[in-house]
Parts: structure tokens; C-alpha cells; sequence
């Protein structure tokens, strides 16, 4: 069943939309460290972590317990410990089509676009999994952006 989430946003966040989990991180390569976080059931595998300082966001492919996880691919700086990890859940990324329309200059993934941009996969992947966008961050920061994800 397809689920339509519409939001105008005025800054800078991942599509679909990060949240703030519990506690404080720090990553050591691929390796996530917790310290009274919740990742078995805020960042379970096929979850996002996401660093929007770099642009970034990583994949978690293991989660050992609430306070070590895994990514599939270290981020290029790691992120110093301290920080709120920002999430997005495995069911929150599955992404059928994004549709963003920017006012004024935004960014997707640190390149500036003005207008309309649609993003969709197409269907070609001949696993029984269906095919989804892959997450991504978005600036509209002092703008203003319209941004429509279609879900599975």
C-alpha cells in the first residue's frame, strides 16, 4: 500500500526525514558506538544513519545490541562522540518516487538545483524486492522547499 507524506521545509534534513534517537554516538570506522541509545529498536539493520555536517548517510547492516551497530560503508570523517544520532528507520525508507520543489537556490546532496526535480526508480530489478529511492539530504535553508515522497 502506497503512503503519501507532503511537508514545505525551511532547512536542512535527509529525505525521508531524519529524527533525533536516544542518546549519544560516536563511529570508529564502520563501527557505531552508543552510549544509552536504543538501536535495536530506533536504528534496526536497514536503517539510516545520517550526518548532515558532511552530507552524508550510511547504511547500518548489523545491529550487535542498544549500543553497537554497524554500517555498511565507513562515512569519510567520523562523527565525534557526543552526537545525537540522526535516524532514519527502516520503514521510514522506503521510498517509491520523491517530487521536490525548490523556491529560490536549494541543494540536494550539496549541488544547488532551483525548480522541480522528480526522483523515481524504475523497475529494474528483477529481485522480488521492489526497487526504492535511495535516501539523501536536502538544504532549503533561508528558502523554502516542497518535498512529496511516495512510499511503499
Amino acid at each position: 500500500m502506497e503512503a503519501l507524506i507532503y511537508a514545505v521545509i525551511t532547512d536542512k534534513r535527509s529525505v525521508p526525514f531524519n529524527s533525533a534517537g536516544t542518546g549519544t554516538i560516536a563511529t570508529h570506522g564502520i563501527a557505531v558506538v552508543g552510549t544509552g541509545t536504543a538501536f535495536t529498536t530506533e536504528m534496526p539493520a536497514g536503517s539510516y544513519l545520517v550526518d548532515l555536517t558532511n552530507n552524508e548517510i550510511r547504511r547500518v547492516y548489523r545491529v550487535d545490541s542498544d549500543t553497537v551497530a554497524f554500517l555498511e560503508k565507513e562515512f569519510t570523517a567520523d562523527i565525534v562522540a557526543g552526537s545525537t544520532p540522526q535516524i532514519i528507520a527502516v520503514w521510514q525508507a522506503k521510498m517509491k518516487e520523491v517530487e521536490l520543489v525548490a523556491t529560490g537556490a536549494c541543494e540536494i546532496n550539496g549541488v544547488a538545483f532551483t525548480g522541480t526535480k522528480k526522483i523515481s526508480k524504475l523497475g529494474n530489478d528483477r529481485s522480488s524486492r521492489p526497487d526504492l529511492v535511495e535516501p539523501f539530504i536536502v538544504n532549503a535553508t533561508g528558502q523554502s522547499m516542497t518535498v512529496t515522497i511516495v512510499n511503499y
